[in-house]
């Protein structure tokens, strides 16, 4: 794409490095390299012919909104009308003076051009203001201008109506202030943006504004913005620093901007010094802003001062939720009494039409912004008493440990808990089905609120909800057993097991030590898998929970099959002890089969075959003689089988028990680990046999597993693929 003169087309955004009082926008050392003469208004200033603001030279990653825009002025039958959305700072109104400029040719009738945030004063500016000076420009004396408003518009319309003229309208709060400026010709368009909450209802009238959302720039376009606005950046030594700065201001133009006016305007600056000061989250708003003048947070201050203060209040509420996502039942529970009679919703749409919130599928809503989302917390410590911002998050997070309940017992089954799955979910209606369905659905739902899952955790222990974050700990454990997140199961187990510690959890304590001390043996960190299980061996030697107990034993023995394989048969020989004299039916029984299984898996390992083949038909046995065979258990015995096979040597024999068990896990979904370990192991008798592009396939798919984990066996798995010739 190249401009009207020419020159090849970039991408730009505004940026007075120096002054930030216009806050959305900032204008001034940055210039365009071209000037044309065209007609226009900026405010209330009476010059009857003037230049359109220049085009910002410094413009990047905008190429396929300008192209969007492109297409709707094509596809317009009449008077086009953009609504340019997005929040505060992040380049729309750098967008549309660059599609001013882009798109100039056609519209040769005239280009106009009004910013109500630049007309002062405490009065709300209002359309009549901008028709009047915009019939000075197209020609009209003062002393010939209509007496009344009515007239005015008429002449406007009237004016425009033969033409093709472009408008261009910014700082808008609302639908009238933009309505009334719509050129009348049918060629003609109007593109507009602004942070009002009611501009929304252009989108929505018959006829009306084409909504263009506008999002942050990714990492690779917001480094080349800042190295442009700051070249000194360019150098290898800043890399780190670059990218840190980059993360800080998370895509945001207006952020980057202010950045490089702090490291630009004084050449002493030190970059890393300055990232070092924006990865404080408390402090990060603050900290961006231009050398002595306004700060981030005082341009998202415009934006919450529109607000109703019911809206406001769900603004600084909702900036307590560690997720990413939040619906009206948990905006319902962040205000709790105060959501009032009616509700939540309205008060949701007033943050989504202020450009603070964006609505996606299934009635789910996010903050359209990560600095918008500290902006909230910001002014609710500076608001709200501690009570109230603990209140909000406590009752937030009893609203997420409810599906989360009903997601460990779709997944887990009935089992032995810490945690009062019961008292949890009385009344409430469970959202998966029974069966095998209900559990693919309840782990991809668990999947897909990962990150909630830890962010929650991590939240309740930083506000003292300790009771709250291990009990979540414990629930996000189906997820971490089935799909194994390593570095997410460590982080949580761990700060679960101290809250539980803190809360006097004497049983949740116990269960997450037991369960974290495999994460992080599978990440290597053997001497605080030594410590969890051992500190759980301790506290168990206390309680009388029989299966409990047993848990721990079998886990100190997975524990000991790393570092010393002979003591760890003792571990499960005591495990299947207590299962046994346990009194719990099915858990009881499924619990001995457990321990026999790690027993003849041990046994193999050291190379006593005849009793390890022994012990794991044994274990298959048990798994599927369960009421309501275990599938994914008897899938994994499946593995050790064939695995055993394979040591000896017998490649064709081992084949079927790992196809059998793949087979089981994909249909059960979940359990990814256990599948990544048998298709590796039914690579190894492929390639044995010399089937090397179906090895190939299988060690393709035992790959992509561990990564979407963050299994540690990732390069190993790259290597072996890239020796190989495979695809990694």
């Amino acid at each position: 794409m190249k401009n009207d003169d020419g020159r090849p087309h970039r991408n730009e955004i505004g940026g007075d490095v120096g002054s930030a009082a216009q806050v959305g926008t900032v204008h001034g050392d940055v210039h365009s390299t071209s000037h044309r003469t065209t007609i226009v208004v900026d405010g209330d200033r009476a010059s009857s012919r003037t230049s359109m603001p220049s085009a910002p030279a410094v413009f990047v990653d905008r190429e396929h909104d300008l192209e969007e825009i492109g297409r709707l002025l094509e596809r317009a039958t009449g008077t086009c009308v953009v609504l340019c959305e997005g929040p505060r700072g992040v380049g729309k109104s750098a967008l549309l003076l660059r599609a001013a400029d882009e798109f100039a040719g056609r519209f040769p009738d005239g280009r106009l051009y009004y910013d109500y945030s630049r007309t002062g004063g405490a009065r709300r500016a209002d359309p009549d203001a901008a028709l009047t000076q915009f019939l000075l420009t197209l020609g009209v004396r003062e002393e010939f201008l209509p007496g009344t408003y009515e007239g005015r518009l008429a002449e406007y319309r009237n004016r425009t109506a033969g033409g093709a003229v472009l408008v261009v309208v910014e700082g808008a709060e609302e639908p009238a202030q933009v309505r009334q400026l719509v050129p009348a010709g049918p060629r003609s368009a109007l593109l507009a943006c602004g942070d009002g909450p009611a501009l929304a209802e252009l989108s929505i009238e018959p006829g009306g504004a084409l909504p263009l959302p506008l999002d942050p720039l990714p990492d690779e376009h917001a480094r080349e913005l800042l190295r442009a606005l700051c070249p000194r950046l360019g150098r290898d030594a800043d890399g780190p620093a670059l990218d840190r700065l980059v993360a800080a201001c998370e895509g945001l133009p207006l952020a980057l901007v202010m950045v490089a006016g702090r490291l630009g305007r004084d050449r002493r600056a030190d970059a890393t010094a300055l990232a070092d000061e924006l990865s404080d989250e408390k402090h990060r708003l603050s900290a961006i802003r231009v050398n002595g003048g306004t700060t981030l947070s005082a341009a998202f201050g415009l934006s919450y001062r529109r607000l109703s203060g019911g809206a406001a209040e769900l603004y600084r509420a909702l900036g307590a939720w560690p997720g990413e996502a939040f619906d009206t039942a948990l905006a319902a529970a962040a205000l709790g009494e105060d959501a009032g009679p009616g509700g939540a919703a309205p008060l949701l749409g007033e943050l989504t039409a202020a450009n603070l919130t964006v609505e996606e599928a299934g009635g789910r809503f996010r903050f359209r912004h990560g600095l918008i989302v500290l902006d909230a917390r910001d002014r609710a410590a500076e608001e709200d008493s501690a009570a109230v911002r603990t209140g909000r998050l406590r009752r937030m997070l009893d609203l997420l440990m409810v599906p989360l309940a009903f997601a460990d017992r779709a997944v887990m089954g009935k089992r032995t808990s810490p945690v009062d799955l019961d008292a949890l979910t009385a009344g409430a209606r469970d959202p998966f089905p029974e069966g095998d369905e209900g559990k693919k659905a309840a782990l991809a739902w668990l999947r897909s609120e990962r990150g909630t899952l830890l962010a929650a955790v991590r939240a309740a222990a930083a506000a003292g909800l300790h009771g709250r974050a291990w009990r979540i700990a414990v629930l996000s454990t189906a997820l971490y057993m089935n799909i194994r997140y390593l570095q997410d199961w460590a982080e949580s187990g761990l700060l679960g097991a101290e809250a539980a510690r803190e809360d006097g959890g004497l049983h949740g304590e116990i269960r997450l030590r037991t369960t974290v001390s495999r994460a992080l043996a599978d990440l290597g960190r053997m001497d605080q898998a030594k410590q969890q299980i051992e500190r759980a061996l301790e506290l168990a030697g206390s309680i009388d929970d029989l299966l409990l107990k047993a848990s721990v034993y079998e886990f100190h023995g997975r524990y000991l099959d790393l570092v010393d394989p002979e003591r760890a048969l003792a571990a499960y020989t005591r495990a299947e002890e207590l299962c046994s004299a346990a009194e719990d039916g099915r858990n009881a029984r499924r619990g001995a089969a457990l321990a026999v299984y790690f027993r003849g898996r041990t046994l193999a390992g050291l190379g006593r075959t005849e009793e390890a083949a022994a012990e794991l038909e044994d274990a298959l046995g048990r798994f599927l003689g369960l009421s309501g065979p275990d599938e994914r258990m008897a899938a994994r015995v499946r593995t050790s089988l064939g695995d055993l096979h394979l040591k000896e040597g017998d490649h064709q024999r081992a084949l079927p028990y790992f196809t059998a068990a793949i087979e089981a896990l994909e249909r059960r979904g979940g359990n990814s680990h256990y599948e990544a370990m048998a298709r590796e192991s039914l690579a190894d008798a492929l390639t044995a046999l010399g089937l090397r592009g179906e090895a190939d396939r299988h060690l393709r798919r035992a790959l992509e597993i561990h990564r979407e984990g963050g299994g540690p066996r990732v390069r190993d798995l790259e290597r072996r693929l890239e020796e190989e010739g495979g695809e990694g």
